[in-house]
């Protein structure tokens, strides 16, 4: 059982009317954990220590639900047969579109977390000594 398969035209564009397929549930349960993962981070935005976290928190909140609820419709449209959206090319788009995103934000976190953090800590030791 090769990967060549998942990459034919006929599984890719074409619909299985009558069994959904093991991955297809994979699909879904992969969408399932990103949407714990996504609640597991906006209780992490809520008790974030300073607002440099909880603005990248918040990054990875807004990832994972959103790829996870679009795996999840995906799959309702998948088992309800829904013509184009219920392709396996849907499917690897939406994951496609979650990686390229993941990256994105963890390199954006790597180019800016410790200026913007240490930017804040420079404001903070600037108020402290301001009169209020």
């Amino acid at each position: 059982m090769g990967l060549k398969q998942f990459f034919t035209f006929k599984y890719l564009f074409e619909i299985n009317r009558v069994l959904v397929e093991t991955l297809d549930k994979w699909f879904f349960v992969v969408g399932l954990v990103l949407v714990i993962l996504a609640i597991v981070f906006k209780l992490a935005v809520l008790y974030a220590p300073d607002p440099v976290n909880k603005k990248y928190r918040q990054k990875f909140f807004s990832l994972f639900l959103s790829v996870g609820v679009s795996l999840m419709v995906w799959y309702g449209a998948r088992v309800e047969n829904v013509n184009f959206f219920g392709t396996h090319f849907v499917a690897w788009l939406i994951v496609l579109i979650g990686l390229v995103w993941f990256f994105w934000v963890v390199a954006k976190i790597i180019r800016n977390f410790g200026k913007d953090k240490r930017e804040w800590d420079k404001e903070q030791v600037k108020r402290k000594y301001l009169p209020n």
